[in-house]
């Protein structure tokens, strides 16, 4: 074997140790009408009309290492699955069009996905997310307990996981963005799933790493115990500021 094709092998031997020595992942759904609060750049952000209810913001293999950006995704891997996708997992960034923001998510995290069979390609990778998705009707379950969308009525946090957790078990999290007027905003739901896309994952060591980094890239923060929550409503007209 030439030096060139050995160099190739341990490369890939390397990625599939790295990408593939995880064991939880998180399905994290965003709350459109809480997102462009938490956005610096109140030009850039926009929920289009057609939204109305949580949204995927991604899946994400809890891992500590970086995933392969030489795993290529192309628009025509997605055209079955665009109508869906494009309503359950659409961008919020003016001018950007969705396809990018599922590259991103992609080579971020899908390329560590992908060394599962039931995510083993983009197609399956953004399919295994639509259909975790629907099992996990977040909109319903809120709705028929009783918690609605308010500028006026807010929530304790325990009431918000006593709705939640008969469906996603003990471990999850919830996360807010802090408004204008002090309010806490519910913005991020993560549910935590093991890599056979079944609940209850616990929370280990490389999560915590995880969660770090994701922290210090976001405007966000886990929800508080000490104060209450609000579910804002989606105000297409003025979305950076929902309740004002």
């Amino acid at each position: 074997m030439d030096c060139f094709h050995w160099e190739m092998k341990k490369y890939n031997s390397l990625f599939i140790f790295s990408s593939c020595n995880w064991t939880c992942m998180h399905l994290t759904l965003q709350w459109p009408g809480s997102f462009c609060i938490g956005i610096n750049n109140k030009t850039i952000c926009k929920i289009p009309q057609t939204v109305q209810y949580w949204t995927i913001h991604g899946l994400w293999p809890i891992r500590t290492g970086h995933c392969c950006d030489c795993w290529p995704i192309y628009h025509s891997h997605l055209e079955e699955i665009e109508p869906e996708l494009a309503k359950l997992w659409p961008s919020f960034i003016k001018g950007k069009h969705f396809f990018y923001f599922w590259k991103d998510e992609w080579i971020k995290h899908g390329t560590c996905a992908g060394c599962v069979e039931t995510m083993g390609s983009p197609f399956l990778y953004f399919q295994a997310a639509v259909k975790l998705r629907k099992l996990f009707d977040i909109d319903n379950i809120l709705e028929s307990s009783g918690i609605k969308t308010s500028c006026e009525v807010s929530y304790k946090l325990d009431d918000i996981r006593g709705v939640l957790t008969p469906v996603l078990g003990q471990i999850y999290d919830l996360q807010c963005v802090t408004d204008s007027k002090g309010r806490e905003a519910w913005i991020q739901l993560k549910i935590h799933l093991f890599r056979n896309q079944t609940l209850g994952c616990p929370k280990q060591e490389q999560e915590q790493k995880f969660d770090l980094l994701a922290w210090s890239n976001s405007t966000g923060h886990p929800c508080p115990k000490n104060s209450t929550i609000f579910y804002v409503p989606i105000n297409y007209e003025n979305p950076h500021e929902p309740c004002n």
